[in-house]
């Protein structure tokens, strides 16, 4: 039988590297309409679209992600996934300091590939934004591999 999932995908701005791995979740994890992906930022101001370079990136990948907002991570946010993947380690230690109770579903996002966390993009230009992409598109095939090893 499979599980419902809910993954979380956590960054600073909730404007480029969560919301990729958002959109690119949802577009590798198709074939399990049960799983859902989300995002949010530690220090996120809501309702900022998607940076222009972020949604480019998505367009090259077949994701169209142009309605996304930021938010914030909450507490609910939390309680509510399944799974927590920071991109950075630093994002990671923030969750833990603040959420210290879903401690057992927070990992960085590259956990699987054996790869250090994801660098912020944001500033360095276009290619910069299209090499998070094949990084995160990387780290989420393992980890949809690894979810479905526990199915």
């Amino acid at each position: 039988m499979t599980q419902r999932k809910h993954i979380l995908f956590i960054c600073t701005g909730n404007t480029c590297r969560s919301p990729m791995a958002e959109g690119l979740f949802r577009k590798l994890s198709a074939h399990h309409p049960e799983w859902q992906a989300g995002s949010a930022g530690t220090a996120a101001w809501p309702g900022q679209a998607a940076s222009p370079e972020t949604l480019h990136a998505l367009r090259e990948h077949g994701v169209n992600l142009s309605s996304h907002e930021s938010r914030p991570v909450t507490d609910e946010l939390m309680k509510n996934a399944t799974d927590v993947y920071a991109m950075t380690e630093s994002h990671l230690a923030a969750l833990l300091a603040n959420f210290s109770e879903h401690a057992d579903k927070v990992r960085l996002v590259t956990c699987y590939t054996g790869n250090r966390g994801i660098a912020d993009p944001i500033g360095c230009g276009q290619t910069a934004y299209n090499n998070v992409a094949r990084q995160l598109t990387t780290a989420i095939q393992a980890i949809i591999a690894r979810m479905e090893q526990q199915e």
